[in-house]
């Protein structure tokens, strides 16, 4: 596998109270039961095509993402949560890991609901379904 060099191109988004996105339907606050409800869209790649990606891991890509993406609103310790579900947290690569389905779900796709305000790149967000579908669970 290649390693390619990332620069994160994303911005923090403070978001006003009541678009939180999706749909507040869309999926459990805490993110349980997401592996079975959420609908396969074809738009990650097949694990068969993972030997041809690049090297994504927590340490070069995910824990930047998330800083920059995800943690104003879904830290255990962020003082505004802007409406993000309270068991909805990415304070560590375990974390991520336990929610996977339910990011790739509102984050990943043509039209990601996450960040609500945008901020990352279809770069980013390609090397997010990357490691999330390619990827070793905890790294």
């Amino acid at each position: 596998m290649k390693l390619y060099g990332l620069f994160l191109l994303a911005s923090c988004s403070v978001m006003e109270s009541g678009k939180y996105a999706p749909d507040p339907g869309t999926y459990p606050d805490d993110g349980s039961g997401l592996d079975e409800d959420v609908e396969d869209t074809g738009t990650l790649p097949p694990v068969d095509e993972c030997d041809d990606v690049p090297l994504v891991t927590w340490n070069n890509f995910g824990e930047g993402f998330f800083i920059q993406n995800c943690n104003g609103c879904h830290h255990s310790e962020t003082p505004h949560r802007y409406g993000a579900p309270e068991g909805v947290i990415f304070d560590t690569v375990d974390d991520v890991w336990a929610q996977k389905t339910m990011i790739l779900y509102v984050s990943g796709g043509d039209e990601p609901s996450m960040p609500p305000q945008g901020g990352s790149t279809s770069m980013d967000r390609e090397m997010l379904e990357i490691w999330l579908q390619c990827g070793e669970e905890g790294s």
